[in-house]
């Protein structure tokens, strides 16, 4: 189910995104005693990241949460371009305890390795019996690129075909900083309970009104479009990325 909201600003939008993230732990922790979480990376994610550090550091079940993420660059957890980095600075080193609980994506590894391991470790995380669907993440946030795309699933990328090994290596365009990267695949993505889509800004406004008109067929041009879950896929939008 695809469901979306808009927003005066990505303040708005990150705010609404932390309370959605509130709401969606305590029904985990309720029924599972332990709530997943899988991180993007990008501007307002970090914006959200710093509210959940700064105003939810004793409304989230941090103590059962578990940190996953969507995807990562090839470069060392260090390194100013990793989504490790910028989640670790706003995020997981403001909580006590929750790096412990945090399973990165180890972009200093050969990006082929570093895939495999992260696929074995997901489904030792979500195990399920073999002949049966998996789900993975309680929350999954995701955003989109100014080409559409998401995670670091590209236009035009071998990977968008892929329909069973959960994550890859993956290249990003001639024009991207990093172009080696380690993305989750669509049966790891599509296999969460909730996904929030996070996009802000009016250059992400033709893609929103051609998502809108053409819903999973756009997915060819805006690999962003091909995401769903196993309960509702929920759309952010600020009021530039909807056209307002």
């Amino acid at each position: 189910m695809r469901e979306e909201s808009v927003f005066p600003d990505a303040e708005a939008l990150s705010r609404a995104a932390a309370a959605m993230i509130e709401e969606a732990a305590a029904i985990a922790t309720t029924a599972r005693g332990r709530f997943a979480i899988a991180l993007s990376g990008g501007s307002t994610p970090r914006a959200l990241y710093e509210i959940l550090a700064a105003d939810y550091a004793t409304r989230l079940p941090w103590a059962v949460t578990h940190v996953f993420f969507g995807d990562e660059r090839c470069v060392p957890p260090g390194h100013p371009g990793s989504n490790y980095a910028m989640a670790h600075e706003s995020l997981l080193a403001r909580i006590p305890g929750l790096e412990s609980r945090t399973r990165r994506i180890e972009g200093e590894r050969p990006p082929a390795d570093a895939a495999s391991r992260y696929a074995e470790m997901l489904h030792r995380e979500f195990p399920h019996t073999a002949g049966t669907s998996a789900t993975t993440f309680d929350v999954l946030l995701l955003g989109v690129g100014s080409d559409g795309h998401t995670a670091s699933l590209f236009p035009g990328s071998a990977a968008l075909s892929e329909r069973s090994r959960w994550a890859l290596a993956t290249e990003a365009p001639p024009e991207a900083e990093v172009r080696d990267r380690v993305t989750l695949t669509f049966p790891a993505l599509d296999a969460a309970r909730t996904t929030l889509i996070l996009c802000a800004g009016a250059g992400k406004q033709p893609i929103v009104a051609q998502i809108r008109a053409a819903g999973a067929r756009a997915g060819d041009r805006y690999p962003v479009a091909r995401v769903t879950a196993r309960g509702t896929v929920h759309w952010l939008l600020d009021n530039a990325a909807a056209g307002l």
